[in-house]
Order: C-alpha cells, then sequence, then structure tokens
C-alpha cells in the first residue's frame, strides 16, 4: 500500500514538473515573448504530432532509427563487455590493449562521419558504426573498472573450491561486475541515440534525424521540436526498460536501484 502510494506520489511530481513547463512555454508563446515561427507553442507541435502520427512519417522515421540504434548497441555491448572482462582480468592484454583503446576513446563519434560514409556509403551501415562507436566505450569502461574491482578472496576461494576458470567467469566475475556494467549499457544506449540522429542527419534517408533536417530545410519548426520530443521519449522509454531488464536480473540486490 505504501510502496503503491511512493509510486503515484513519484508519477505525480514527474506529471507536475512537465505540466509546468508546457503551460509556461505555451504562455510565453500567447503573450508573444517567443518567436512562433522559429519556437512554435505546444499546442502547434501536439497538432504536428497527431498530422505525423496519421500519416505514419513519424512511426516509420523512429522504426527506422529504433532499428539502427538497437543494432548498433547490440554490436557495442557484446564488444564492450568482452574486452572489458578481458581486459579486466588480463594483465598482459590490459598493457597491450588498453593504449590503444585509451587513444581511440575520445575521439568524438561524430568525427568519424566522413570515414564511415567513405567505407560503408550511405545507408543503414554508416549509423550502426557510428552507434556502435559511441557506445561501446561506456560499456568497456564500466566493465572494466567493475573487473579490476572484484575482490581477488572471493576469486582465490572460488579456485581453493575447485573452480574452472570458466565457472568462476560466469559464478564470480559476471556477478560481481553487474551492478557497474548495467550503469555502462545504460549511458551506451543514450549516446547511441545522440549518435544515430546525428548519422542521420547526414548519412540516412530515413529515420528521425533525416526527418528532422528535412523539416529544417524548410522552415517546418514544428516538425522538428516533434521529432526533438520523439527522440526524448523513446529514449526516457528504453532508458526505463534498461531499469526494468536491471532489477529483473539483479534481484538478488537489496538495495533499490535508481
Amino acid at each position: 500500500m505504501w510502496s503503491g502510494w511512493r509510486r503515484l506520489r513519484r508519477w505525480a511530481l514527474r506529471l507536475a514538473g512537465l505540466g509546468t513547463l508546457v503551460v509556461v512555454w505555451q504562455t510565453l508563446s500567447s503573450l508573444g515573448y517567443l518567436n512562433t515561427l522559429l519556437f512554435p507553442p505546444p499546442s502547434a507541435v501536439a497538432a504536428t504530432l497527431i498530422d505525423l502520427l496519421r500519416d505514419g512519417s513519424l512511426l516509420e522515421n523512429s522504426w527506422a532509427s529504433i532499428q539502427r540504434v538497437l543494432a548498433g548497441f547490440a554490436m557495442a555491448s557484446i564488444v564492450g563487455i568482452a574486452f572489458g572482462i578481458l581486459l579486466g582480468w588480463s594483465e598482459l592484454a590490459s598493457e597491450v590493449l588498453k593504449p590503444i583503446i585509451e587513444v581511440i576513446r575520445p575521439i568524438p563519434p561524430i568525427a568519424w562521419t566522413p570515414l564511415a560514409i567513405l567505407w560503408f556509403g550511405v545507408g543503414n551501415s554508416p549509423s550502426y558504426f557510428l552507434v556502435f562507436i559511441g557506445a561501446v566505450f561506456p560499456v568497456f569502461v564500466n566493465t572494466y573498472v567493475a573487473v579490476r574491482g572484484i575482490e581477488k578472496s572471493q576469486i582465490n576461494a572460488a579456485l581453493c573450491l575447485g573452480a574452472r576458470p570458466m565457472l568462476i567467469l560466469t559464478d564470480v566475475i559476471v556477478p560481481a561486475a553487474l551492478p557497474m556494467i548495467f550503469p555502462g549499457l545504460r549511458i551506451a544506449l543514450g549516446v547511441g541515440w545522440m549518435c544515430v540522429v546525428a548519422a542521420e542527419l547526414i548519412a540516412a534517408q530515413s529515420g528521425l534525424g533525416y526527418m528532422i533536417q528535412q523539416s529544417r530545410m524548410m522552415l517546418m519548426t514544428s516538425s522538428v521540436l516533434a521529432g526533438m520530443l520523439t527522440i526524448g521519449a523513446i529514449g526516457y522509454a528504453a532508458n526505463s526498460l534498461m531499469l526494468m531488464l536491471e532489477r529483473r536480473v539483479m534481484r538478488w540486490r537489496s538495495e533499490a536501484v535508481s
């Protein structure tokens, strides 16, 4: 009963904050403090969202972006976790590979765009690559730090009990690293969304970024804002799903995941 009330109160506060923002925005537009051509009021953006939903273009472009993010994020998760465990577990691998990773990691994903277009052409492949580049490093860093931080006594205890390396990996290292791996995955998913929009602005013929770019060129500001709000809503939903997955996978954790 009490937890249900707390959940209801939390959602009420969130909706109140969003509602206040919308009311202030609409009021400023109505009073003439905002240029409605460059910054349309919420009512105009809502009408545009409805029109885009009716003609199917918003759903079509949203699904194109989601597919690209999921593909790049899946590859980044596999590679980031694998290399994070490898370099965290092996001192030799860390000494050899970590300098290379640390040189590449600070390069902004958008800086890879010209090479992505030259390597893969225009289409889905550059978007996959840019999402992968943006998402792989948060996953790797969190996994690496988590594996490095595992108490040696846990591993030694497993070895004393006769555990083989694969069993140590699956029953000691991975469970101990999960509390840090999941936040890395959530960060990577958010970065992946930013990267796919940047890629679609330049090297795609569909997607929310492409829709925003086309709307900008035709001075359809309400469509630009509608696309941006859709990106934010999908990103929020994706983060919420990751939190649900995190709670389900790590039920053994006593503290609540925020």
